[in-house]
């Protein structure tokens, strides 16, 4: 009797040390060279996103053939060039993962996007020919990785997602469809702008993650949940866009990227039940309030923060270190404040973001005086 006690003990404790080893961070990129990675580049006498069918035939650059050292490895982290237009490609495919990853600009531009905003992106879902888009992507979803829009959506050919979308105006005042978590679902297969812009400075290291859960996913930058999409689904193989390899961009600007590392979605989760001390907090110009938050209920990770409403960017709300995990009795402190020249009257709700979606029941709310 004692025997089988100790060999179900046993069981337990290696089925939780499983559980552990599952959650933890797995790095793609070593700091030392691209193993793991495949680099593709297109011709060089290739321009931009449209084909000139009067240039004469060039072959591509290829697989693996990287003559202008457009991808290397540099201090620790990998150096885009942009001079050719391409992508690294991890060698795996991947699904129901959260990964993240450190981006920053370098200084260099190409043409014909050497005048206007550096460009790059993170490419997931990726499937099919190197040269499905612009003769150098695979069908794809992507996460824009651009100068100061970090976060918008964009369909690569990997089928069309539902949406939460609001019409807004871009930064030139162009009519835009625009990520609102208010929003009723619509499917939409053309760019999705972020709900906010929190990238940072010029010169500093930007996180990005992305939850990819089977057709949905969720964007989040330095943070801060800025965009969703849900149901991808392919007309032409009549299924839904679950799987496929990463791709980093080379698109005319030079980019640099460190620390990219992946880990599983574990779908088990318990009932966490926080509660605030302010469920409504009123905000002054010049004024710092404290948001304490406690967890009464099961234990849970918080990955994100998500702001909703208008004028967002206008709320400073510092974040710990995430993720962090909040065990039952645990506390959560976040100080708030405002930018200078926020508007009054201004309402806006906070929430916060697991692996598997925002705490269920949990809202608060932000008004500006």
């Amino acid at each position: 009797m004692k025997k089988c006690i100790c060999i179900c003990s046993m069981m337990v404790t290696l089925a939780c040390f499983a559980q552990k080893q599952k959650q933890e961070w797995q790095s793609l990129f070593n700091g030392k060279d691209l193993t793991g990675w495949d680099t593709y580049l297109r011709a060089p006498n290739l321009s931009g996103y449209g084909v000139d069918s009067t240039l004469s035939y060039m072959p591509p650059i290829g697989l693996n053939n990287d003559p202008l050292k457009v991808f290397t490895v540099v201090d620790g982290a990998i150096r885009v060039s942009g001079q050719i237009w391409g992508a690294i490609t991890s060698k795996a495919e991947y699904s129901n993962y959260h990964i993240r990853f450190q981006s920053k600009w370098g200084e260099l531009k190409w043409a014909p996007r050497d005048i206007g905003l550096r460009d790059a992106g993170f490419l997931f879902h990726c499937t099919g020919p190197f040269d499905f888009a612009y003769k150098c992507w695979m069908r794809s979803l992507e996460m824009q990785i651009q100068e100061g829009e970090i976060g918008d959506f964009f369909n690569v050919g990997a089928g069309e997602s539902e949406f939460q979308l609001s019409p807004s105006k871009s930064g030139s005042g162009a009519s835009v469809q625009q990520y609102d978590p208010s929003a009723p679902l619509k499917r939409y297969k053309g760019r999705v702008y972020r709900s906010g812009d929190y990238e940072s400075p010029r010169g500093e290291w930007t996180t990005s993650e992305a939850i990819v859960r089977q057709a949905d996913a969720v964007f989040i930058v330095n943070g801060f949940v800025v965009n969703r999409l849900f149901n991808t689904f392919r007309e032409d193989l009549q299924q839904q866009t679950t799987r496929g390899k990463l791709q980093f961009q080379s698109e005319s600007a030079e980019v640099f990227y460190r620390n990219i590392e992946t880990r599983p979605i574990l779908f088990n989760q318990g009932v966490p039940i926080l509660v605030a001390n302010h469920q409504n907090l009123i905000l002054k110009p010049g004024q710092n309030q404290q948001i304490e938050i406690i967890n009464q209920g099961d234990a849970v990770e918080i990955i994100a923060a998500e702001l909703l409403g208008k004028q967002i960017e206008s709320i400073i709300v510092k974040l710990p270190e995430l993720p962090i995990i909040l065990k039952k009795g645990a506390k959560l402190n976040l100080p708030v404040s405002l930018k200078p020249g926020a508007l009054a009257g201004n309402i806006v709700k906070l929430r916060l973001e697991t692996v598997l979606g925002p705490v269920p029941d949990f809202e608060m709310v932000i008004e500006t005086k």
